[in-house]
């Protein structure tokens, strides 16, 4: 009985101590939201870094991107237009595409 008060005993402080330091965490990254939310600078300096100038950050990686970007476009050609738009059939489409731009 001993050893089992014991273990009960440290599994409750570790649950509150646990349940302490995360009540901390997140006050402590309430208040440094809120106060990097009130300092005008940290907009203007994320605005200046995003801004497409020649010789900036953004304008490398907006130049010469990491991943090719592939766009696929698929088109489909409804077969049964005049039946579908009497309301007397569902419509039947045949795909076209896809058509793939870089």
């Amino acid at each position: 009985m001993a050893l089992s008060d014991s273990v009960d005993a440290a599994v409750e402080k570790s649950t509150s101590i646990s349940r302490i330091a995360v009540i901390l965490f997140g006050l402590l990254a309430l208040t440094i939201g809120i106060i990097l939310s009130s300092i005008p600078w940290v907009d203007y300096v994320i605005l200046r870094q995003l801004r497409l100038w020649n010789g900036s950050l953004s304008f490398q990686y907006w130049q010469k991107p990491g991943v090719v970007r592939l766009t696929k476009v698929y088109i489909f050609n409804v077969t049964n237009a005049e039946n579908f738009l009497s309301f007397q059939e569902k419509p039947k489409l045949q795909e076209v595409g896809p058509f793939v731009y870089r």
